[in-house]
């Protein structure tokens, strides 16, 4: 997205990100976009910081509405459970029908469209954890425009920390599932993973960039993206680089980081009929995410099916602490992925991290069970934990 932008388009962006009142940073964002050439190359940025400004517009009118009101209820829903997953799709797929078929939500289910206007959630059930899964209203062309709710409605897909995608295998499926897919893209939500990523965060004090490695720099330096920085006023920041990072990734997290959110498509409607040829394709368009085909009126076992692929999907790993002659917690800890001794011990206290001596561990992670290990062992889903300090 970045493009060759003059010194001074640059030093605005920067007067951009330094400001925190809604109203002045909306009217230097209007200044920027004014200073920014206007050709083929600065053509996608241009539409990215435009939606920014609509959204903020948005944003800014609601409040006034909400002040004049008194007040309203939010759009926000509180995370609970294992994970947050959002259900989105166009008008009438289904989406509140999966709500009522898994969930513990008595959402309504309407033969009309646009029933569902507020982010709705419930609980899905798993072994000896939950998913919450949020209902969000339609998602339809424009809305990362701002169209029928459209920014409220993409912020609380980009809240979540994954995502169902409904289609209607009755009403083409492959047409609305690229809707839905362009609409995330266009404000930023990504559903497949990108090579690399940046984070960007500005510090009030020192004078230097310093970086934070999880990944490595691909076709260019520290020296040139401390550069970089620098064009954009950009004096002291921790920089985190996760994955494989080009130049243009670094620049692109200036103007408002890219979001990864695990995706899985489900086609609904099965058991009214539907053409093989038709599901081969909307897998071709939905690649490399999965798509699973069923009914969620009368697909049997659906409850634990669905929980065993977003068990999966997120890559969620449950650890079990234990007290020395007790026996091992209950519920568990829910964690990634990859995650190791001195993560779990950050996690329950920094204490436990920074008086660590040993911990002993049994299960999936353990060569044999009451093993001696450290602050780098990694663990595995089931893995039972008993920290000393």
């Amino acid at each position: 997205m970045p493009a060759n932008l003059p010194h001074d388009a640059k030093a605005k962006w920067n007067e951009v990100t330094l400001t925190r009142n809604p109203e002045e940073r909306l009217r230097l964002m209007g200044e920027f976009v004014s200073l920014v050439p206007k050709h083929k190359g600065t053509e996608k940025l241009l539409r990215h910081v435009k939606r920014q400004m609509a959204q903020l517009r948005d944003d800014i009118e609601k409040k006034q509405q909400q002040a004049k009101k008194g007040g309203g209820p939010s759009y926000y829903v509180q995370k609970q459970g294992a994970a947050q997953v959002a259900v989105v799709g166009p008008p009438n797929a289904g989406r509140s029908s999966l709500l009522r078929a898994v969930t513990n939500s008595t959402v309504d289910v309407t033969s009309w469209p646009w029933g569902t206007t507020w982010p709705t959630p419930g609980m899905l059930p798993f072994e000896d954890i939950q998913f919450q899964l949020v209902e969000v209203p339609p998602i339809v062309e424009g809305s990362s425009e701002g169209r029928a709710e459209g920014f409220m409605n993409l912020a609380s897909a980009r809240n979540a920390d994954a995502m169902i995608i409904v289609v209607d295998l009755q009403d083409d499926p492959v047409g609305n599932y690229r809707m839905v897919a362009g609409e995330l893209e266009n404000a930023r939500i990504l559903t497949a993973p990108p090579p690399g990523e940046v984070e960007i965060v500005k510090r009030g004090h020192g004078r230097d960039i310093q970086f934070v490695w999880e990944g490595e720099l691909d076709g260019c330096t520290t020296e040139e993206v401390i550069a970089l920085l620098n064009e954009y006023k950009i004096r002291s920041a921790l920089v985190y680089v996760r994955g494989r990072v080009t130049l243009d990734v670094v620049e692109d997290a200036l103007f408002g980081n890219a979001v990864y959110r695990p995706t899985l498509v489900l086609a609904n409607k099965a058991d009214l009929g539907y053409d093989e040829e038709t599901v081969d394709r909307l897998r071709e368009a939905a690649a490399p995410l999965q798509v699973g085909v069923c009914s969620f009126e009368k697909t049997p076992d659906l409850q634990r099916v669905l929980g065993e692929k977003l068990f999966e999907l997120l890559g969620i790993v449950r650890v079990y602490t234990k007290e020395p002659g007790k026996e091992a917690a209950v519920e568990p800890i829910v964690c990634s992925e990859g995650v190791t001794i001195g993560d779990l011990a950050k996690m329950i206290h920094n204490d436990f991290y920074e008086r660590f001596k040993y911990a002993r561990i049994w299960g999936a992670a353990a060569k044999f069970d009451n093993e001696k290990v450290g602050l780098d062992r990694e663990l595995l889903d089931g893995t039972v934990v008993q920290l000393y300090t």
